[in-house]
């Protein structure tokens, strides 16, 4: 198996022309003499799009034509699983390669992954993919090694521990751009290039880890399996950002938004005060944050403010204390949403969304109406975006579906395992799971809160739901299409929309 002179490693990122994960792991492997190859199979984990039989030969086609020391495949949710088979079964069927399979899904199911690759590499990955890729290279040993997951040559599940976590972020070299060996199939066409350099905004991370334990996130239970090695919740410095933020701007000076993807972004003590500083000198571009009601101070939203925050997006979940507190396990009270409101509009800022998870099977009528009462409590303006509950590996939620009765484990197990397409209807439509009439009544009523001209109307129709329920929804309908005509919910900022589609009308850049 090993082979000193070989030092290609190919990495697999599905739906998703960023992958952060795979870019910093590539790094990684840069910065320790190996050659990484990517491959983005698809570019948007949102669009319903299959790999084709003809992209699984392009792919088939590329491996042969390079000489790897084993393929590394990436699966972030569950959502991607049926293209992630096609692929793992082309690539046993066609070469003997050895398939490593990483990412937050596979950390959360590494025996169900196990089955499907030759091994499973848990949890962060920086250095545990450098010590793999040299035992692979000189045809040693990597079976102990900290992270990795596998079936033995008995047919014996084995599990390592985790290696402990890397606290100091600055030692991980930040992800690839723009490198050489990156490629993109898509439309039964392989391109050479960095796919996110046809895009308008550049997607970061400052931090890892989350403070919070929200049950329907996986993040809760990936940080107690780290429990005991190192401190979750890490930062990078200010100038390992901006020094990353630098390169990708020169690299590509298209990039009109910067997109932080914390879990939610940091409101600590001297590294705001820098970093705005530091950002609004140096990089001067809007950018978009995740808040959390509880991390909404007025010092940071005004620092974020001057130094060019666009959007934030801001997590409620639920007008319901009860099911946000005993159910989502989120201790913000309603007053402290409120409160984080009236900060977030009291500093203009340009686009305010608050998340919202409605029309679930553990949520009450009575609790969908004390969701739309709170949203007539926000400060405005606002948006919403509303979507299901999707019931995720990994997460607490799905233990409490299964106490209250909901569902049975296997019933939740079967649904990480459905269709694409039902993995978004899961996550998208509100209507997924089987409710009550009146319920979707309220969903309509909460979708018209966040329009201030049509307030006073919308109170009215509430009084009495029912009765107007045909008013409702026409108003609903009206107020969607006025959405749509003014591009309000693109991918894409409006403040820039007008702007792109004149000026980078016949680039073929993407949105």
């Amino acid at each position: 198996m090993g082979d000193s002179y070989n030092n290609k490693v190919l990495l697999l990122a599905f739906h998703m022309s960023k992958a952060l994960s795979v870019r910093y792991l590539a790094n990684s492997l840069l910065k320790n003499g190996f050659e990484p190859y990517i491959v983005f199979l698809k570019s948007n984990v949102y669009d319903v799009q299959h790999l084709t039989d003809t992209e699984i030969e392009l792919l088939k086609d590329f491996i042969k034509k390079e000489d790897f020391l084993y393929v590394g495949v990436s699966i972030l949710t569950s959502f991607i699983l049926s293209d992630v088979d096609k692929v793992v079964d082309m690539i046993k069927s066609d070469f003997n390669l050895p398939i490593v399979i990483g990412g937050a899904f596979p950390t959360i199911m590494p025996e169900h992954c196990a089955a499907k690759g030759d091994v499973v590499m848990c949890g962060e990955s920086e250095k545990t993919i450098v010590s793999f890729s040299k035992a692979i290279q000189s045809g040693s040993d990597w079976k102990d090694l900290p992270g990795l997951c596998y079936f033995d040559k008995n047919g014996k599940y084995c599990q390592n521990d985790l290696a402990p976590l890397v606290e100091d972020l600055d030692e991980i070299a930040y992800p690839v751009i723009d490198y050489k060996n990156m490629y993109l199939i898509e439309n039964n066409a392989l391109k050479q290039g960095d796919p996110q350099m046809d895009t308008f905004f550049y997607e970061i991370s400052c931090s890892r880890g989350c403070p919070f334990s929200c049950s329907f996130c996986c993040s809760v239970n990936i940080r107690r399996m780290y429990q005991g090695k190192g401190k979750y919740l890490r930062f990078r410095s200010v100038d390992s950002v901006i020094k990353e933020l630098k390169e990708a701007v020169q690299k590509n000076p298209d990039i009109k938004e910067i997109r932080f993807w914390d879990e939610v972004f940091s409101n600590k003590d001297g590294w705001v005060e820098k970093f705005a500083q530091k950002y609004k000198k140096e990089i001067g571009l809007p950018f978009h944050i995740w808040g959390h009601p509880l991390m909404v101070k007025e010092d940071v939203i005004r620092l974020l403010a001057d130094a060019g925050l666009q959007r934030i997006v801001v997590g409620i979940q639920s007008g319901s204390p009860n099911v946000r507190n005993n159910i989502f396990n989120r201790p913000e009270s309603n007053d402290q949403i409120i409160k984080a409101s009236k900060i977030i509009s009291s500093y203009k800022i340009p686009e305010v969304y608050y998340d919202l998870m409605i029309c679930h099977p553990l949520e009450t009528l009575k609790e969908i109406k004390e969701t739309f009462d709170l949203c007539l409590q926000l400060e405005p303006p606002f948006n919403l975006e509303i979507h299901g509950l999707s019931f995720l590996p990994g997460s607490d939620i799905l233990n409490i579906a299964v106490e209250k009765g909901i569902y049975s484990k296997k019933e939740l197990e079967d649904m990480f395992y459905v269709s694409y397409e039902e993995h978004i209807r899961q996550v998208y439509d509100v209507r997924y799971y089987e409710i009550e009439h009146k319920k979707e009544i309220w969903a309509d009523l909460i979708f018209l809160t966040q329009f201030n001209s049509i307030r006073k109307s919308v109170i009215n129709l509430s009084r009495n739901p029912y009765k107007n329920e045909k008013k409702i929804h026409s108003l609903k309908v009206k107020m969607e299409n006025k959405i749509k005509n003014t591009s309000k919910q693109d991918s894409l900022s409006s403040r820039f929309k007008k702007f792109l589609v004149t000026v980078f009308k016949n680039t073929g850049k993407r949105l």
